[in-house]
């Protein structure tokens, strides 16, 4: 139990027993048997899944105007297309940092000079433990062809930063985790001062 959850004992559950009931390629899903503090049982479906990492790029396009380099996709859940910031799983044995920087290659073909880490957080702790990491990529160049997975279609573009922050959470940017990366990224300029490069 965390330091700051002991001033709640009353509010926790101690784990009797857990059984992988469902597995995918990234992600199990386990039934588990938990007691509360007051004696009540009751079995809750977890997700268990790797970090998550995702890279805010900042550069300049030929106008001089600062830019997220973007990833824009079909996304098999909305069933929709998505304009976001490049990301997806840390491979096993592999930092965050690496997962980062190699996402933002694979996916774009450009390879960062700078990384500056931003943030974490549970993408959602109802029923998820893992946890997705924010970085901030400067000093950007155009190194390779993408190198995408079988199934993955991606576009990549540039987009002003001016036009994210009235958009973000709507429209093509309709993703929880790019909302929070975009949190991260703000926070990161108010306290860096490190402009895109």
């Amino acid at each position: 139990m965390d330091k700051k959850d002991k001033a709640y004992p009353h509010l926790a559950w101690t784990e009797i027993s857990r059984e992988k009931v469902f597995k995918t390629p990234i992600f199990d899903v386990y039934a588990v048997k938990r007691k509360s503090a007051s004696g009540k049982t009751a079995t809750f479906t977890l997700l268990e899944c790797g970090a998550w990492v995702n890279i805010v790029p900042l550069l300049k396009n030929e106008t001089g105007e600062d830019c997220f380099l973007m990833v824009r996709q079909y996304r098999q859940g909305s069933q929709a297309l998505t304009l976001e910031f490049p990301g997806g799983l840390v491979d096993h044995g592999e930092d965050p940092e690496t997962a980062a920087l190699r996402e933002l290659r694979e996916e774009t073909g450009y390879e960062a000079a700078n990384v500056f880490f931003a943030g974490q957080i549970n993408p959602n702790p109802a029923f998820m433990a893992n946890r997705c990491h924010t970085f901030v990529a400067t000093g950007l160049r155009k190194t390779s062809s993408q190198d995408l997975d079988e199934n993955e279609l991606v576009d990549f573009e540039l987009v002003p930063t001016a036009a994210i922050g009235k958009n973000m959470g709507q429209g093509v940017y309709d993703h929880a985790i790019m909302t929070v990366a975009y949190f991260w990224y703000e926070r990161w300029k108010k306290t860096s001062g490190n402009p895109a490069k």
